[in-house]
């Protein structure tokens, strides 16, 4: 069990979000911090999983120091954010792949939000910004257009993948 108040836990994770995301991005996240369920390494006592009703929300990384978002904890927080932000929207015609995990191939990206970076959790929608994957980003935003080939997003979760 970690050493942190529950006060002190809600700023560590409002920290390393919004330096990971933003303020805006860690408030929403956050809004159901009276329903979360902290879970903590026995050998470490540092935060590892982050759930509310048993559902899985975010993992923590320590090594990286920041959170990998699950797809239910973007279900629960993309349309509180602005558009385009933490986004990459795909073409409609990939959206069946892409909703069942597979990864994001530079050729198919419509828009991303040009302030993101290699290694940055990403919401990957379709053209009417309905959230099909939660993953990582691969390659720089802006060059991701002159690619005709390769992965842009490494998906983690869509939202029709098997759990």
């Amino acid at each position: 069990m970690s050493s942190f108040s529950r006060k002190d836990l809600f700023f560590h994770i409002f920290s390393i979000m919004s330096y990971q995301f933003d303020e805006k991005f860690a408030t929403e996240f956050l809004s159901s911090f009276e329903n979360m369920i902290f879970k903590f390494s026995k050998n470490t006592g540092k935060l590892k999983h982050i759930y509310i009703d048993k559902v899985l929300q975010a993992n923590y990384r320590p090594s990286l120091g920041t959170f990998s978002i699950t797809i239910d904890a973007a279900k629960r927080i993309l349309h509180k954010i602005d558009t385009p932000n933490f986004r990459i929207q795909v073409q409609s015609d990939v959206s069946e792949f892409i909703s069942n995990g597979k990864s994001v191939f530079a050729k198919h990206v419509k828009t991303i939000d040009s302030n993101l970076r290699i290694g940055n959790e990403v919401f990957v929608v379709d053209e009417q910004d309905n959230l099909l994957a939660v993953g990582k980003l691969s390659l720089p935003p802006k060059y991701i257009p002159y690619f005709k080939f390769g992965s842009a997003v490494k998906v983690r979760q869509g939202i029709n993948s098997k759990k």
